[in-house]
């Protein structure tokens, strides 16, 4: 459950890098543009009640798969 949280949690991260190096331009790719993902926010941007968004949509999906009826 704890694993699930995290993982719904993950997602809504902005994981850019705060530097801003283009250290893909060195392997020749393309440079990622300054915006950030739709959806997104920077992890200190993540509030309490988007963890506890994240724990009723997980407690939910765990109690659905634990309790279903024959």
């Amino acid at each position: 459950h704890t694993l699930q949280m995290a993982q719904v949690i993950q997602a809504q991260r902005d994981d850019r890098r705060a530097s801003g190096s283009p250290s893909r331009t060195n392997q020749g790719e393309a440079a990622r543009p300054k915006e950030r993902k739709v959806g997104t926010r920077k992890q200190r941007e993540l509030t309490l009640e988007d963890l506890n968004a994240a724990v009723l949509r997980t407690a939910g999906t765990r109690a659905g798969s634990v309790f279903k009826s024959p």
